[in-house]
């Protein structure tokens, strides 16, 4: 059970750090996706212009709804989802200041 909650930690840390604009990936595969999701549009302050853009610019944002992806893979329990899902979004977010 740790272990599954460690792996999935950093699986979602992972997964935040790719998404979010840390790498650009082969072929810039994920300069494209940021790109159609509409990160790079920006407004005069500097932030993207539309909520999607938003929230793929935002670790956390992401963090939270990958740790709730991975949450729901080994339960259907919604108190257990509920818990996981924090749990590793909380991880994510640590490592993530680290």
């Amino acid at each position: 059970m740790v272990l599954q909650f460690l792996l999935k930690g950093f699986a979602c840390y992972r997964l935040t750090r790719l998404i979010t604009g840390y790498e650009e990936g082969p072929f810039a595969v994920l300069v494209k996706f940021r790109s159609a999701m509409g990160v790079y549009d920006l407004d005069e302050d500097g932030s993207p212009q539309t909520q999607l853009g938003k929230l793929f610019e935002c670790p956390y944002c992401v963090g939270m709804w990958l740790a709730l992806a991975f949450a729901l893979l080994p339960s259907n329990r919604v108190t257990k989802v509920i818990i996981t899902w924090l749990a590793i979004s909380g991880l994510q977010a640590y490592l993530q200041d680290t």
